[in-house]
């Protein structure tokens, strides 16, 4: 199978894959925690008050959530993601003008320098290859813009978990995580129906080709025309365990968890396969 041909069937599985999944994403999805939507909002605005941003772009939108963010700090946002029925489910309430593209992100037809910030949140890794999406992101932005990607499965944690006897003696914690990156496809064909092979094509850069590295990434959007890329990992293994253990109070929870992540920040990249996710802010 050509290059162009896995492009076209990667985008067909997710399709498949979120029309099903469009009614419940909301709700199934851990990203739309509160702990993590607060982690979001604050790398977000940052990147909105950096270029005093007015209009938005949200690639793989999905079913909004970045929109429902992003609607609160610019007066316009476009929305591009190839499942309508993702898109159908996306509150266009508020003051910003929302507007909704059906179409893949790779080949998009979107005018040159139009917009301040560009996001691609949990989304990257349901492309067969990045590029094209890079390259419509560096084209769409003005000069000076924040291009910000996060939720991106890191390829050094996956890689670990993958080592790991799904039968092991291990803590819960460690036993949970093998569950979620070896056999989700299970679970997901349980609960919705979809086939494994399905499944794993629609999330392409997570389940068959294991993560993302930031070395990866940086070649690819330096290849696209992006200046300057800033990496971050973040959500380490236990840490959502911690904040929602409910033998200590919610202050102590999250002062606890917060005093473990600065420890394993400062000691990268040593601690970079403990953190399941990678994200970065790039600028043109």
């Amino acid at each position: 199978m050509s290059d162009t041909e896995k492009y076209t069937e990667v985008i067909k599985a997710n399709i498949a894959l979120h029309s099903k999944m469009s009614e419940h994403y909301n709700t199934c999805e851990p990203h739309f925690r509160p702990e993590n939507i607060q982690k979001v909002e604050a790398k977000l605005v940052a990147a909105i008050n950096s270029t005093k941003a007015e209009k938005l772009l949200d690639l793989g939108c999905g079913t909004g959530f970045m929109i429902n963010i992003a609607k609160k700090y610019v007066k316009e946002i476009t929305g591009v993601d190839v499942t309508q029925a993702m898109m159908d489910k996306v509150d266009l309430s508020g003051n910003a003008k929302i507007t909704l593209i059906n179409h893949d992100t790779g080949s998009v037809s979107l005018d040159f320098g139009t917009f301040d910030v560009i996001t691609a949140y949990s989304f990257l890794h349901h492309l067969y290859d990045v590029h094209p999406t890079f390259s419509t992101a560096f084209k769409a932005l003005k000069l000076g813009g924040k291009f910000y990607a996060d939720l991106e499965p890191n390829y050094y944690f996956w890689e670990k978990i993958h080592q790991l006897d799904r039968n092991g003696k291990y803590n819960p914690i460690v036993k949970r995580e093998i569950e979620m990156v070896t056999y989700k496809d299970e679970d997901i064909k349980k609960n919705f129906g979809v086939e494994k092979y399905i499944f794993n094509n629609a999330e392409f850069g997570k389940n068959i080709k294991g993560g993302f590295r930031e070395e990866e990434l940086t070649e690819q959007l330096h290849k696209a025309g992006f200046s300057n890329v800033d990496f971050f990992y973040h959500w380490y293994i236990g840490q959502g365990s911690l904040i929602n253990n409910e033998q200590y109070s919610k202050e102590e929870r999250f002062k606890y968890a917060d005093v473990m992540d600065v420890v394993l920040q400062k000691i990268l990249p040593l601690s970079k396969h403990l953190f399941k996710y990678i994200g970065f802010v790039a600028t043109k």
